[in-house]
């Protein structure tokens, strides 16, 4: 008599039936995959168990349980500061060269005459 499969089990099958192992996930099959590995990880099982379980690797199963649905755009205003033309900068070159103190326009003069 066969006993009937675990979540963790159809997941894994339905996971392994991609096309190409690095294909995406379809969006109700992430959704899924990410409500379980949440509720395991709630039950105390590690992420490395849980990519086992799912047959994934334990990057995905992190990113899964970061990812947060709900971020979204914004719109963003930027309101121009009266200070940042007196702002003081400073550039460290790759060669080590450090230039302190200067405001913008000095700083862009010195790196369009110097390169």
């Amino acid at each position: 008599m066969k006993t009937p499969m675990s979540e963790g089990e159809r997941l894994r099958r339905a996971i392994s039936q991609r096309e190409f192992p690095t294909s995406r996930l379809s969006a109700d099959l992430r959704a899924s995959a990410t409500s379980y590995a949440r509720r395991r990880v709630s039950e105390g099982a590690s992420q490395g168990a849980i990519s086992e379980e799912l047959g994934v690797s334990t990057f995905s199963v992190g990113r899964w349980l970061r990812a947060d649905e709900s971020a979204e755009f914004v719109p963003v205003h930027v309101i121009a500061d009266a200070t940042e033309a007196s702002q003081k900068f400073e550039v460290v070159t790759p060669r080590g060269l450090r230039v302190v103190g200067l405001d913008i326009d000095a700083l862009c003069a010195l790196l369009q005459r110097h390169g």
